[in-house]
């Protein structure tokens, strides 16, 4: 569909701007996405409003400064979007309401359920994992926004959408648990038009980007102990916009294998599986699934600042109060820590948060919440929390997410077909990176 406009408009430069050709085409490779392109005479920068009706409600991040650009919408499939340009200025200027059209869902993607209200300022970008591995972005209405099916026989953990707002990253990492030599980080356009790959060997569970577009990733790392076999450790590497690689961290800079040792040797010794990191302090923060520990490492020196936990920790949890055992995923917030305890409810796993002050020697348990009837996720598993107070919690292996109030009240529950999982959950606001 092309619609020949041309509207003057009074745009972010100086003097009149000038948008002609409008045009929207779906996308044969992602079809819940839909391209919308537009030119201007002189540079110019602008984003696309749009919606299931004239309202809109949802917008494109801005396009770069320039005469041409090209929009992406992600919309639930088989949907009549409204749509409209706008260039802002003094006052912002619009091309009039349009119309495009997604498609349908290839067959093979799983069904997916809400119970509760439809929530529309929540998404989810997170891998769908069975009998298809898929990374997608899901919105609060439990409908799929962006996929990319994953034919590579290679453990998906993490997906997110990449901080220039063009693409989503997600990590091609191990076989069943064991690290691969031919691991990478690949990047898929929003629109499904490229794939590019960056061969990164023994990928562990987890990564983030920066706000530069450097990568942080976590490895498995291999060294020879005392007694000369092989020890299993973590380390973490950034990968350069540019390509370089730098190994930041390594297990071995916060611990010793013969003082910290484990009763679980089978994944290896200190098994990382879950990495954030906070431009702020400049610090990565990394959960150990065999210490039952997280650790906060100083980016530029290798450091660990503190580690929480059990196995190798220096903060533990107050005494007399519950604990976390084989954890994964978790959350840093201002004055506590958010924890998916994988295995400290024995036959349940549960979200945890516990204070946390600056020079405290000992934390405590302030929240917990643990669903009736329970559910054990023995792998995986993620805590999301809400400036409103509510908590997103993805109990993985079950194939359901659910979102509770303070007090614990379920208010939003996600479920996948039977057979399917979920890998780890980056929630926001909106489709796009923020």
């Amino acid at each position: 569909m092309s619609i020949a406009l041309s509207i003057l408009l009074l745009g972010c430069t100086s003097g009149p701007v000038t948008i002609n050709d409008v045009s929207a085409e779906t996308s044969t490779q992602v079809v819940t996405a839909i391209n919308v392109s537009w030119t201007t005479e002189d540079d110019s920068s602008g984003y696309v409003e749009f919606g299931l009706t004239e309202d809109y409600g949802e917008q494109t991040p801005m396009t770069a400064s320039g005469t041409s650009h090209t929009a992406t919408i992600l919309m639930p499939p088989d949907s009549e979007v409204h749509y409209r340009v706008v260039v802002p200025g003094e006052e912002d200027s619009t091309t009039n309401d349009d119309v495009a059209s997604t498609g349908t869902l290839p067959s093979n993607l799983p069904l997916l359920t809400i119970t509760g209200d439809e929530i529309s300022d929540q998404f989810m970008a997170l891998p769908i994992l069975g009998s298809v591995t898929a990374p997608v972005i899901i919105d609060g209405a439990g409908n799929i926004r962006w996929y990319h099916i994953d034919e590579r026989g290679l453990d998906v953990y993490r997906a997110l959408p990449s901080v220039d707002g063009e693409s989503v990253l997600y990590n091609a990492a191990s076989v069943s648990g064991d690290p691969a030599a031919d691991s990478m980080i690949v990047r898929v356009a929003l629109d499904g038009s490229w794939e590019e790959t960056i061969e990164i060997p023994l990928l562990a569970h987890d990564f983030v980007e920066h706000p530069d577009g450097t990568l942080g990733v976590m490895v498995t790392e291999f060294r020879t102990g005392s007694d000369e076999k092989e020890i299993r450790g973590d380390a973490i590497v950034e990968v350069a916009p540019d390509g370089t690689l730098t190994t930041v961290w390594s297990a071995w800079d916060c611990f010793d294998p013969e003082i910290d040792q484990v009763d679980e040797t089978e994944e290896g010794w200190t098994f990382g599986n879950a990495l954030d990191y906070d431009p702020d302090e400049d610090v990565y923060y990394q959960g150990m699934r065999n210490f039952s520990s997280i650790a906060k490492i100083d980016r530029a020196t290798g450091t660990c600042e503190w580690v929480f936990g059990s196995i190798g920790a220096d903060i533990e949890p107050a005494s007399g109060r519950s604990t976390f055992l084989h954890q994964h995923q978790f959350q840093v917030l201002d004055d506590s820590i958010l924890i998916f305890d994988n295995d400290g409810g024995l036959s349940t796993s549960r979200a945890m948060e516990f204070s946390m002050e600056d020079g405290a020697v000992e934390w405590e348990d302030i929240w917990s919440y643990e669903p009736d009837p329970s559910i054990y996720t023995f792998v995986l598993g993620d805590v999301n929390r809400f400036d409103n107070g509510d908590t997103l919690i993805t109990w993985s292996v079950s194939g359901q997410i659910d979102r509770v109030d303070s007090s614990g009240v379920p208010n939003w529950t996600l479920n996948s077909a039977l057979g399917y999982a979920f890998g780890f959950n980056t929630a926001m606001s909106t489709p796009y990176a923020e």
